[in-house]
């Protein structure tokens, strides 16, 4: 984890913001940025009203997003999986284009799934692309980590703007990891830009000393009161707002735990027994296109619908961009019980904060300049 995220919790512009056309820079210089200017120049308000803007822009056609793609093959040890993942997509209003590859050892020991730091330095390989749809020549180039954990945890917040009650001043968290930090952090900020009361975010994950720890750096991080749950029922009762951020291949929130007028998210389709989403009176997607292009060598073997949730009916279920249009109704009564199925992820959600950074990072001067004609060629490819 990096020394802080004080810096991504600072409160960002309010979505609704037109955005105006990036163009390459005319030095023709491309910029390569690290996690640590992700982390000291995007607050979690820009994260969310970029989001906002690019889904908007997708629901009208104005943004295409690319099929995620994975190879998979068995690597020397017994007990892992290497997986090249690639996704991408189009944005014509920004005038952005982008590649995310992940290049990764997986291991889905102990019914988790856990990607192991096997580079050079204990470190895992992700990488962010950003070209220019202008002329097609790379802007800039930086690690995912960042960005991976902010937009997960933005379009969470974001689909709560459209699904959770407005009064909802209790949020429980389900799970104390990376990805739950970053739900943390997003709900926090979604709330407070939304001038929403939030009285308090409790937590709960098995290892006690592990929540505990989590609690006091979000705690510091969003000035929230975050107080860790001995059990899942403690966290989740008379909360309006429930996050499931876990690496969990197992159900950690059953139907019996829904309570009127509740908003629940999940990141990963087995987080969830089926019905708390088959009986929800809305239950919203980030995409219908759950399905992933995977390709396996002899002999591996991957965990069964990583994305998909037994009898839910994606076709026929709202999407966020739909909600940000206003193509679809979000929460119409404080009863009804909302769900939001934070799945797939998304290559055009890398576009959007991605070009927020580019754009920050050009106007502050950060990143290391190379040249561009460093990443081109003057044959046809």
């Amino acid at each position: 984890m990096l020394k802080s995220f004080h810096t991504l919790f600072r409160d960002g512009p309010r979505p609704g913001v037109g955005r105006r056309i990036i163009k390459p820079p005319a030095d023709a210089i491309m910029l390569i940025l690290s996690n640590d200017d992700a982390e000291k120049l995007l607050t979690m308000g820009d994260c969310i009203a970029a989001l906002e803007q690019v889904y908007g822009e997708m629901a009208e056609g104005h943004a295409a997003n690319a099929v995620r793609s994975d190879a998979v093959t068995q690597t020397a040890r017994a007990d892992t999986v290497y997986s090249l993942k690639m996704m991408g997509g189009v944005v014509q209003a920004s005038g952005i284009a982008v590649v995310r590859i992940n290049s990764d050892i997986l291991s889905f020991a102990n019914k988790r799934q856990v990607k192991l730091p096997l580079a050079p330095g204990n470190r895992y390989t992700g990488l962010v692309l950003l070209f220019s749809i202008a002329t097609g020549e790379p802007l800039a180039i930086f690690p995912d980590g960042i960005l991976q954990r902010l937009r997960v945890g933005a379009t969470s917040a974001l689909g709560a703007r459209y699904l959770a009650r407005k009064d909802a001043s209790i949020v429980a968290v389900i799970g104390a990891g990376w990805q739950a930090g970053g739900h943390v952090m997003a709900i926090a900020a979604q709330r407070k830009l939304d001038g929403c009361r939030l009285d308090e975010i409790r937590c709960y994950s098995p290892t006690a000393d592990k929540r505990a720890a989590f609690c006091r750096e979000m705690e510091e991080i969003t000035g929230v009161k975050v107080r860790a749950a001995a059990s899942p029922e403690e966290a989740i009762r008379g909360a309006g707002i429930v996050l499931c951020a876990t690496n969990a291949s197992q159900q950690v929130f059953m139907k019996s735990r829904v309570e009127p007028g509740m908003y629940v998210c999940t990141i990963r389709g087995p987080e969830l027994e089926p019905a708390v989403v088959l009986d929800a009176d809305i239950a919203a997607v980030n995409d219908r296109v759950v399905h992933e292009n995977v390709a396996t060598t002899k002999g591996v073997v991957l965990p069964k619908q990583r994305h998909a949730i037994a009898g839910f009916d994606v076709a026929s279920a709202p999407t966020l961009a739909e909600l940000v249009a206003g193509m679809a109704r979000g929460r119409q009564t404080p009863e009804q019980t909302t769900v939001f199925v934070n799945l797939p992820g998304l290559g055009l959600q890398f576009a959007a904060v991605g070009a927020a950074l580019y754009e920050k990072a050009r106007a502050a001067g950060r990143g290391h300049e190379l040249p561009t004609d460093w990443f081109t060629e003057d044959v046809v490819p």
